[in-house]
């Protein structure tokens, strides 16, 4: 959940604050300076059907290397520009639905029940691997933290902890049963400059669909009309962290970066970049071979990315097409109570961390038993 705390917005430098899947700066309406929305969710598919093409293509040895590259970048920057044209232009709720009530026990049940079967599934099944377990309760406590805590835990320690927990966690995983991946991209030219294209280009779309960035900064009474840069707390994620905000109206662009969201991001960014590379090396290999478990490995690997990836822009492609009715999604999002963006969260880290496992031949299932 991304908050500005009560500092920041008596500022009123910047009007863009949104949930960990959430918003930027948004609009209702069906276009926007002439740009109908509906034109963006076809770059988006457009970008999709492109990627699926040229990968086909490529396995079937009908692009190179090379060209295959090529194609791929122009897919991802053309449903990349209309996935951010989504987000920015989405549908804004104004009022609360009262349905908000059942955000903390919700996210109380879903919390114990990661807890639990993290223990549970990690006791019975893996007992020699306590660290699929501990990241599992951390996820869950990352979950439950903002219901359990006095006033969420803005300004809370253990919140600050606990998201430092989470990055060593996964990091300590990877680096016990997924080196041998981490090695071999490093050895690797081209996969490895695949999957460090691919999480430049998540982090770009994940920023924008966070809120920590936008191209489309509010203006009216209040707004800031010159260039503005100071330093404020910004509860991103989860707790409040020293950070830079900024707003350049001429730009147009505003946005912040503080101390958390530089961690998160560079989480969810380095794993995405393995898991892309991990995929061009499955699907040079699958090419070479043609072997039915390397493309299987290649479809849960992919699955995984595709849900990272695309989960911020979620509540945005669904205003697209419902308007104002996605009221309640977009709560559910912007809501720190809710279980909603922290869940999107921690299904993303154990998608990819299994994905990764699974890569190098360790226990997919490990990293799964946290999740159940």
């Amino acid at each position: 959940m991304i908050r500005r705390v009560d500092a920041a917005r008596a500022t009123g430098a910047l009007g863009a604050t949104a949930a960990l899947a959430g918003t930027a700066a948004a609009h209702s309406g069906t276009t926007h300076a002439g740009t109908p929305h509906w034109l963006l969710v076809a770059l988006v598919a457009l970008g999709g059907v492109a990627a699926a093409g040229v990968v086909a293509a490529y396995r079937r040895r009908l692009l190179s290397g090379t060209q295959a590259a090529v194609g791929a970048l122009a897919a991802s920057v053309v449903g990349g520009f209309g996935l951010i044209g989504v987000v920015e232009l989405q549908v804004v709720a104004e009022t609360t639905p009262g349905l908000t009530d059942i955000y903390p026990p919700l996210s109380l049940a879903v919390a114990s029940l990661m807890a639990l079967g993290s223990v549970v599934v990690g006791r019975t099944r893996y007992p020699e691997r306590p660290r699929y377990t501990a990241l599992g309760v951390l996820l869950a406590a990352w979950v439950v933290y903002p219901v359990a805590m006095p006033n969420g835990g803005v300004y809370h320690p253990l919140g600050h902890t606990l998201v430092v927990a989470v990055v060593l966690a996964v990091a300590y995983v990877l680096r016990r049963d997924a080196w041998a991946v981490v090695q071999s991209l490093r050895a690797d030219r081209g996969p490895r400059l695949a999957g460090l294209g691919a999480g430049v280009v998540f982090v770009a779309v994940f920023s924008i669909s966070a809120g920590t960035l936008t191209f489309n900064p509010d203006t009216g009474v209040g707004a800031p009309t010159e260039a503005l840069v100071m330093v404020l707390p910004v509860a991103d994620p989860l707790v409040a962290w020293p950070a830079v905000e900024f707003v350049f109206p001429s730009v147009p662009m505003g946005g912040f970066v503080s101390v958390g969201t530089v961690l998160l991001f560079g989480l969810l960014g380095s794993l995405v970049a393995l898991n892309v590379g991990v995929v061009a090396q499955q699907y040079r290999a699958g090419r070479n071979a043609d072997s039915s478990t390397s493309a299987l490995g290649m479809a849960a690997t992919t699955g995984a990315t595709a849900c990272c990836c695309c989960a911020p822009a979620f509540y945005g492609l669904l205003s697209v097409f419902v308007g104002g009715a996605a009221t309640p999604a977009y709560w559910a999002f912007m809501n720190p109570s809710s279980p909603l963006g922290g869940s999107f969260f921690a299904a993303s880290v154990l998608l990819m961390v299994s994905g990764l496992l699974r890569a190098t031949g360790g226990s997919a299932d490990g990293a799964a038993a946290v999740s159940s």
